[in-house]
Parts: C-alpha cells; structure tokens; sequence
C-alpha cells in the first residue's frame, strides 16, 4: 500500500498550501505584514485576490517564525491540531450546558466524523479550519449573556474572520441564531418578559461586539471585497425568486456529504422533534436551524450570489450537533413521550423516500433503533449507531475519492532542490524575465502557484478571484489552450508565442522543451523571448488589431505592440499575412463517436527551425454529461461536461506548436466520447531571420534594480535611443502607479490587457508601485474598531469598580 500524507491532490495542493508559503516569502523579502501585490503568479496582481488562502490567518501567521519547516508540513500539523482542538472545545462547550460526561463525549466524537470535518481538513482546509474559533465565539456568546463579558466573543469573531472570511459570514448567522436562543434563555431564567422593544435593544447591544470584531478585521475585509468587486469570478445562470424560497429536498446537504453539514439522518430526526418541543426557545432554535438549512436563500446569500451550493452551511454543523446532544439529554431524562419520539423516524423515512437506498437503510436501522430505546431507555444507542455509519461512510468515501497525495510525490514535488536551482539561475540573471515549471499534467496543476523564489515570475494561476483584463486576455483573445477541467485553473501555457509575450525565459524541466535550450540538467532556456518590460515604437492600433481573426490576432503580438492611441506601422497587414502559411490537413470536419482514444498522424509541409503550427476549430459535444479532450502533439483542449459546477467554456480549441527543424507530420489524438469537430483553421507561422526580440518589436530593455524591486515595487532603468511606449506582461489594473526620473506618468492599457507608459529618448529610471484599493480604509476602520473596543473595556471596568 502506498504512503500517504494529510493532504489531497486537488487544491490543497496548488493552492491552500502554496499561497501561504508565498504569502511567508513576501515577509522575509519585504518585512512588511500589510502586503498588497504579487508579482509573482498570474502575470503579477493584487494580492487580495488570493486572501481568501490564508493571507492572514492566524493558524499560519507562526510558521512564519519558522523559516526551516516546510509550510506544507507545518499546515499539516495545524490542521491535525485544529480536530484536537474542535473535539475538545466542543466536548467543553456541551458540559458547559449540563450535558452528560458521556453524551458530551459521544456527540464530540459525531462532530469529528461529519462528512466535512477530516476530509476537508487535508482537502480545502479553509472550509473547517475555522470551527475552533466558531466554537470559543459560541462559548464566548454564552459568556456575553450569563456575565455580559463581550471579549471572548469579539476576540473569536476576529479570529475567525482572519482565518477564512469566507465561512465566516455563515458562522456569523450561526451566532445570531444562537444569541437569540440564549436571549431567550436568559429572560426565562430570570422570568422577565420578552417584549419587542427588550429584544431589539438586546439584539443591538449584542450586534456591537461582533460588529467591533468585523471593524477591526477591516485590513482585511475591506481591500478583499474591493478586488472581488473589481476582480472576475465565475457567473451562473440566474436564479428565480420561486426557487429561492422553495425548499430544498435535496438533503445530501446535511446527511453525509463533505459539502454540506455532513450528519446522519439522526439530524434530520432532531430537528423534526424540536418542533414538539414544549418551551418556544427550543422550537425556535430547531425551526430557525431547519429553515436556513432548507431554504435556498440562505445558501445563495452565503455564497455571495454566485450559487446554491451546501458548502456554506458546514458552519451550522456544531450547532446542529448540539442540539443532537440536548435531544440525547432529553431522552436520558426521558422527557419525550413514545409517539413525539417516533413519530419524527417516521417522518424522516417519508422526506427521503426518493433519496439515495443507503439513506433509506440509515432511516431504517434508526427507527429500529428508536423502537429499542423506548424498550430499554439506553439513549446511547441513538447516537452510537449515526458514529458507526459515519465512520464507515468516511473509510469508503476515502477510499473512493482517493484524493489523498502519495509521499513520495510529494516530497518530490516540494524538494528544495529546486528553489536552489532557481535563486542560481535566476541569481546570474540581470534582465527582467519569467521562470516556470514543466512536468506532466498532474504536476503542472500541483504547481499552478507554486514560487521558489520572490525573483521567480510565473503567468500561471488557479484562483477563485483574479484579474479580469488577464483572464479575458487568456481566455478569450489568445485562447490559451484549456488542458483542465477546472475555469479557474489558468495553467503554464505551452503556445510559444504566448511564451514570448509574457518572458518565460527559463523552464524547469525533466523533458526537453520545443523552442528552449538545456543550459545546465533540468533547466531550459530561449534566450529570444521578450522581457517583462521593454520600449519600442512598433504599433499596431486597437482598432486595426480588432479586424484580425486567427491566426493573425497571436501573431500580431510578435511585431507589434498593441496600442489604443497611435498609428499603425505602414505595411502592417502585409507583414503579417508574408509570414503565415495556410495548410490543408485533410481535417476539415470529423465525426468522433468512440469509447476509446484514438490517434492519427496528419501530414504538413516541411517545417524549418523556429516554425509555429497554427491549429484551431469547433467543438460541439454530443454528449454533454461527458468530458471531451483533443491532444495536438501532446497539447491538450477539454471541455468540461455542461453540469461540471466548474465548466471552463472551452468550444474552441486552440493550439501554437512549435514545429522541429524537418518535421513533415503531427500527431492528433481525439479523445473518448461523442462529439463533432468542424470550422478547422490550420496555418504555419514562418520564422525569418529578423525574427529574434532584438531586431523587431523589442528596441530597448527594462533592467530591474534587484534591491529595489520587491512587494509592491518594480524598479529599474531603461535606455531608449527614440521615444515609444513602455510596454509590460504585467496585468493592467488601474491602481498602479509608474513614475518616471521621479515624475508621476500616465498609465495605459496595452496589448490589450497589460500595464504600459509613454517614454521619451533618453535613459530613465522607472518605478511602478501598486496600491491594494481599500487597504487605507480598511487600516483605518481597523484602529477606530481597536479604540471602540478599548474604550468599551475601560467604560465595563469603570462600571465594576
């Protein structure tokens, strides 16, 4: 059997554990904790679109004082720690509320074992990692209430916050629900009557120490929802106001999925007996906990309006818990009649009648089970079964899912060998250029965002949140070539003159590289790809860009810099159409009906060195609920099946292959399924002997400052012999600020989605500073959240004293 390490191979693995690397790299270069760019994934962006990863979580934030420990290790370690810590306050939290040593215990180890709590602990960590803080800040709303002491509360709040804003919304509505519960509570013990305008100046008072936890997360709050608001995400076919509110039968969302609160159908048994609870705060609490569950709504707003998906609702899982664990009480004092206790079974077998079989059995045997206590009034035996099935729901689902990254790939993947390799090549390197990495596609995705150096650039990324200028760029102007399932995973492109566009001057790689040289074991380099930045006075207007179609809309990249304001080069369409060869591949529309991949070798003219095959046409896929992939001399296109949650659009396949000195055929491979190709376009690009960066579009290049260029700064110097454009691969966003010999320049688009500048002759030194918008605001709403809660501290102990 294969070793295995508490880490999956899904995003885990090119995200929740590299971004906080990255994010502990930014430190140690620039020292500051209040980061706002990085340059080094995605072409260069706001920071804040990767917060969502951890940026300053606080289960991270000490790794950082451990330089020598690998933060994939580290990560490991802190989520192991977070079940510890989950099962224990948790444990602590139900005793608090007069539950039995042995109920407390058997409940703990239920919320250990739903669906979410271990397989997200090594898949998407931020969807649990949270819960210790959910918990303290449960604890902290009983304290708030019984001792009218907030700063447990808004100290947990804070925290949990910080650690995944994103889940935090939920938890949020978790404490509302809960807060009105103990108000309720609170007024029955001290037998005072609950009027409108009693609740609602309650409701206020409690509001504010959450609301000072919010204030003070403003650092982060603030300058992330500003890149979400500015930044692209992935939209979803709109969402009626009937299906909103209509209730949701699809109860996979509690009963075991990962995704979703993750319980057995003892759950669902609860918040049915709830409802015949005698005393209104229990009825409230099961309705209230029922209704967010059930309605779609809740599910929509959590997720921020994109789609209704269960996720969102793991943060009701411990007070669903608790209420299993009060239910268990209930019984062991037996307060619950025979027919008020088995009748909801009943009930529970008739809602998930058309459900999966294995939910039928679990209803079943729970009945059963219902049946036995009322015989003999051994309430554990209600709780002991839901463990059992949980339990071996986990093992199968593991074993199925097999998600779970094998050591030795592993340590392979995260080998400092190669973060030496990079600061030696990258060390001697005096221009501006970008390095990736090259593997096979499971080691591409596992290094999407990978950086082994803050002088190492990739335009690679896999985010949630990005730059909408660069992602259109890839995805709908170059048509990237699209090897994922996945719309978000923005991968290393294999198009050459993607390459020279964007500087990847250097690939680490095992297997040799088309169009790269192997300077030293493993590392490649093509010496003629252009620089990061660089000036030059060959135009091409938007406006004549806009007519090109393909092939010519990439190869104009390779002449001209694309510019919204000036002329076109004279001659410019005829230097374009002189270079591009269109050949007759005898494809011009196929039929693909097969259960098996197919390959064929084509025929093409002679290719000399440097010569690119130009290759795209249509998709139309048959068989929608099945992926489709065409490969192109190993470069492959897919197209997600139409009900992927995640389905990358890719109905045009694209591919740029740089052609070997003599190479006369290519090789198509079509993948399994049932589909049609059609609308095929196949040209070869002719390299001449003018075609290097130095005697065409690159007339003068950017030459960083090493020690000035770093966090949020690029700096340099340039020497151009007659005035151009400064023209970058760095995603334009209106927040940068580039000065020239000290002069504040005006910034423009270029390329149609990169960062350029006006130059005169002359030599300059250029500085370009980013600017995370929002992250003032957020620091100043941050200090005036620390001195409300400061100043409500020193106003309570005035009070005691």
């Amino acid at each position: 059997m294969t070793e295995k390490i508490f880490g999956s191979n899904v995003d885990w693995l090119s995200q929740h554990s590299v971004f906080p690397e990255y994010f502990r790299q930014q430190f140690y270069e620039t020292g500051t904790v209040f980061p706002e760019f990085a340059a080094n994934i995605g072409g260069g962006q706001n920071i804040y679109n990767f917060a969502y990863y951890g940026l300053y979580n606080p289960l991270f934030l000490p790794a950082y004082f451990l330089p020598f420990v690998k933060m994939s290790d580290y990560i490991m370690l802190v989520s192991i720690l977070c079940l510890v810590a989950d099962v224990v306050l948790f444990y602590k939290w139900t005793r608090n509320h007069g539950v039995s040593k042995g109920n407390s215990i058997l409940t703990s180890i239920l919320f250990l074992l739903a669906g979410p709590m271990i397989f997200h602990s090594y898949t998407h960590i931020m969807f649990v990692n949270y819960m210790p803080f959910l918990i303290l800040s449960l604890m902290g709303t009983d304290r708030y209430f019984q001792k009218k002491k907030s700063g447990l509360l808004t100290g947990s709040v804070f925290l949990m916050i910080m650690t995944s804003f994103y889940f935090s919304i939920g938890g949020i509505l978790v404490l509302f629900i809960y807060g009105v519960f103990q108000y309720l509570d609170i007024q029955e013990k001290q037998r005072k009557k609950v009027t409108a305008k009693s609740f609602f100046l309650s409701g206020i008072l409690f509001c504010i120490p959450i609301l000072t936890a919010v204030m003070i997360s403003g650092f982060l709050l603030i300058p992330t929802a500003m890149a979400l608001l500015k930044g692209e995400h992935r939209t979803t076919p709109s969402v009626s106001l009937a299906e909103l509110f209509m209730p949701d039968s699809d109860y996979m969302q509690i009963l075991y999925s990962p995704y979703g609160i993750g319980l057995t159908t003892l759950a669902l048994t609860v918040l049915i007996t709830g409802f015949t609870y005698k005393k209104w705060k229990e009825k409230y609490l099961h309705i209230a906990c029922f209704l967010v569950i059930l309605l779609p709504v809740f599910q929509y707003v959590l997720n921020g309006g994109l789609y209704i998906r269960g996720k969102v609702l793991i943060p009701m899982l411990p007070l669903l818990c608790y209420l299993i664990a009060m239910y268990l009480e209930k019984q062991r004092n037996k307060e619950i009649p025979f027919w008020q206790g088995i009748l909801p079974f009943m009930v529970t077998i008739i809602m998930i009648t058309r459900m999966e079989s294995f939910l039928l059995i679990d209803a079943g045997v729970m009945l059963f089970c219902g049946l036995l206590f009322y015989k003999n009034h051994k309430e554990k035996i209600l709780i002991l079964v839901p463990i059992g099935f949980l339990l071996l729901y986990g093992i199968a689902m593991g074993k199925e899912s097999n998600q779970m990254v094998e050591k030795d790939a592993y340590l392979q993947l995260t080998d400092k060998d190669y973060s030496y390799t990079v600061d030696e090549i990258l060390g001697r390197e005096e221009g501006f250029y970008r390095m990736e990495q090259a593997g096979t596609r499971k080691t591409d995705t596992a290094n999407l965002n990978r950086i082994w150096s803050v002088e190492q650039y990739s335009s690679s990324i896999y985010s949630s949140t990005y730059n909408e200028a660069y992602q259109n760029f890839r995805k709908d102007i170059f048509q990237v070539e699209q090897p994922y399932r996945n719309i978000f995973m923005q991968a290393r492109a294999q198009n050459p003159i993607f390459q020279k566009l964007m500087g990847v001057k250097y690939i680490l790689s095992e297997e040799d590289i088309s169009g790269y040289q192997e300077i030293e074991e493993n590392v490649y380099e093509n010496p003629e790809v252009y620089p990061i930045a660089y000036a030059t006075n060959q135009y091409l207007s938007e406006q004549d860009y806009s007519t090109l179609e393909f092939p010519y809309n990439q190869t104009a990249f390779l002449d001209f810099a694309i510019v919204k304001d000036g002329s076109s080069c004279a001659g410019w369409k005829e230097k374009l159409q002189s270079k591009i060869q269109e050949i007759n591949l005898g494809l011009e529309q196929k039929e693909i009906k097969s259960k098996h991949s197919s390959a064929k070798n084509l025929s093409i003219p002679k290719a000399n060195k440097g010569d690119i095959l130009l290759l795209q046409f249509d998709v139309e896929n048959h068989n929608t609920s099945q992926d489709i992939f065409v490969d192109v001399e190993g470069i492959r296109n897919k197209l997600t099946k139409k009900e992927h949650i995640y389905y990358n659009e890719n109905e045009t396949f694209t591919y740029a292959v740089m052609l070997e000195e003599g190479q006369t055929k290519i090789q198509i491979n079509f993948g399994k399924g049932t589909y049609e190709i059609k609308n095929l376009k196949s040209y070869i690009w002719r390299k001449d002997k003018e075609d290097s960066k130095n005697q065409t579009l690159c007339r003068s290049d950017f030459i960083p400052d090493k020690q000035a260029t770093k966090g949020n700064k690029i700096a340099g110097t340039i020497e151009t012999k007659e005035a151009g454009t400064l023209i970058t691969s760095i995603p334009f966003d209106e927040n940068f600020i580039v000065s020239i010999d000290g002069k504040k320049a005006e910034t423009e688009k270029v390329n149609a989605a990169f960062l350029g500048v006006k130059v005169e002759k002359g030599i300059h030194n250029i500085e370009i500073i980013y600017h995370s918008p929002g992250l003032k605001t957020g620091e100043i709403i941050s200090v005036i959240g620390l001195l409300f809660w400061f100043l409500g501290r020193k106003l309570k102990v005035r009070e005691n004293i």
